[in-house]
């Protein structure tokens, strides 16, 4: 079997396990709960509560001051949101397969292991996003200043409008900083933490995601990678279990 061959039919079994990936996201959209939207605001409620107990409920704030002071900022904030999650996750896939299929194996793990354990929580915990719920005042600042398309209820069908807790759009990213760290050379690396700390921003100041939600995403990221680098030992100190 030439390389080519070998390559197309590897690509087409990640291109396979991606679209596998995105029906079980749907599919366990209000797999528990009849009423997901209504579980979610009530949950949303509580994440409330709990930023205001422990002080940092932030985000109407910075939203308030940026949209009455730097409308500009806000709409960039909107555009961070949207280009630097899926262009950026789907380009940084295709180069990593491409240039080191070993590290792209790595993080694809690692990232499905993270989705895995996010969708445990939407379906048993699911969360609206911080602009739905009633107690806060925050602008879907997509929807207010565009790009409107983004987050309509036109693709409300795509996606879970109830799984903003733990925030897939950070945890991603804090994965994606951490290769970017290892990856880059010289002063490049910083990259690696200044893409997580903007996308933090982002999803915060667009009233898409508390800043529990950001923490969750963070954690679950953690979590995703110490899994893998337990696999990985358990695997070298054992490999005569992969042959039996």
């Amino acid at each position: 079997m030439t390389l080519a061959i070998r390559d197309n039919r590897a690509a087409l079994t990640e291109i396979t396990l991606y679209l596998g990936a995105y029906v079980a996201y749907l599919l366990t959209r209000g797999l528990i709960h009849a009423d997901t939207r209504a579980v979610g605001l009530v949950n949303g409620e509580r994440v409330v509560s709990l930023q205001r107990d422990l002080g940092f409920l932030w985000e109407p704030g910075w939203q308030s001051w940026a949209v009455e002071n730097v409308k500009a900022l806000v709409v960039a904030m909107n555009w961070v949101y949207i280009i630097t999650y899926w262009p950026v996750i789907f380009l940084a896939a295709f180069v990593l397969f491409i240039k080191n299929r070993s590290d792209y194996n790595f993080y694809r793990t690692v990232v499905f292991i993270n989705l895995a354990g996010a969708l445990l929580i939407f379906m048993t915990f699911p969360v609206a996003s911080p602009f739905a719920i009633p107690s806060v005042v925050l602008l879907d600042s997509i929807q207010e200043f565009g790009p409107k398309f983004y987050g309509s209820e036109d693709m409300s069908t795509f996606y879970n409008i109830s799984a903003a807790m733990p925030s897939l759009h950070f945890s991603w990213t804090v994965i994606l900083g951490v290769l970017f760290w290892r990856s880059f050379p010289g002063n490049l690396r910083l990259i690696g933490l200044l893409y997580p700390f903007l996308t933090f921003f982002a999803i915060t100041l667009t009233g898409n995601h508390f800043i529990l939600d950001a923490v969750a995403g963070g954690t679950l990221a953690g979590f995703s990678f110490s899994v893998v680098f337990l696999l990985r030992a358990t695997v070298w100190r054992h490999p005569t279990r992969l042959s039996t």
